[in-house]
């Protein structure tokens, strides 16, 4: 039986002077694609040679999964106004894994994570701590409020501009099937904020995608409280 995992790859010709706007564009949609179900990658990639010319590469789970993404709003309305974008029509190839997927490097041990997601914040890379969270994750940045999706992103991104020390410790660790749940010990240093600066007992929530991927769907720094 053929695997379920989807891709899609296409070429967007941009017009010159609509080149920066459209890779604005997309790039916007990349990050939208990431926070869907069953999204397991989406890139934009620019010509070495070309600078109007466009390569975006998507992975989806499932055959439903794209489906679902291409009849987003944002998706249906991008396709039918492209014109106004592209020098030539969108080209756009869909494509399925023939063989097996591959087996992925990932942590058979949900408290892994934990080590992934301090090594994602010490290098300031946003888009490595943006992976370690399932499409529609929830994180806690203050008691009783949380934020997901494009909201999240932008909250880390502006955090990350305070230079954040972070260290975390896996105090306790539960599995139960496909789900697991972190008590986790951690302390931070914000230079030159001594009210963001201490420590605390978190609660965090993982879940097992389809690929055998652990990925946070809480993260709760507050859940001892």
């Amino acid at each position: 039986m053929d695997n379920e995992i989807q891709s899609a790859v296409g070429y967007a010709h941009a017009k010159p002077e609509k080149a920066e706007e459209l890779r604005d564009l997309l790039v916007s949609f990349a990050e939208r694609s990431r926070a869907e179900e069953g999204c397991l990658g989406s890139w934009i990639n620019q010509d070495a040679g070309d600078p109007h010319l466009f390569v975006f590469y998507e992975i989806w789970a499932s055959r439903k999964d794209l489906a679902r993404h291409l009849a987003q709003p944002y998706m249906k309305e991008f396709l039918a106004g492209r014109d106004q974008y592209l020098a030539k029509e969108l080209e756009v190839r869909q494509l399925h894994l023939t063989g097996p997927a591959p087996a992925p490097a990932e942590p058979a041990d949900p408290a892994e994570m934990n080590q992934r997601y301090l090594d994602a914040y010490a290098a300031r890379d946003i888009d490595a701590i943006m992976a370690v969270y399932a499409p529609g994750a929830a994180a806690v940045w203050e008691p009783g409020k949380a934020v997901s999706g494009a909201e999240h992103r932008a909250a880390v991104e502006e955090f990350l501009k305070r230079e954040p020390k972070l260290s975390a410790e896996v105090r306790e660790s539960y599995v139960v099937g496909d789900t697991a749940a972190l008590v986790v010990d951690w302390s931070i240093e914000v230079p030159g904020s001594p009210e963001m600066t201490g420590t605390g007992r978190g609660l965090d929530v993982l879940r097992r995608n389809a690929r055998g991927e652990w990925r946070y769907i809480i993260t709760n720094p507050f859940g001892s409280l």
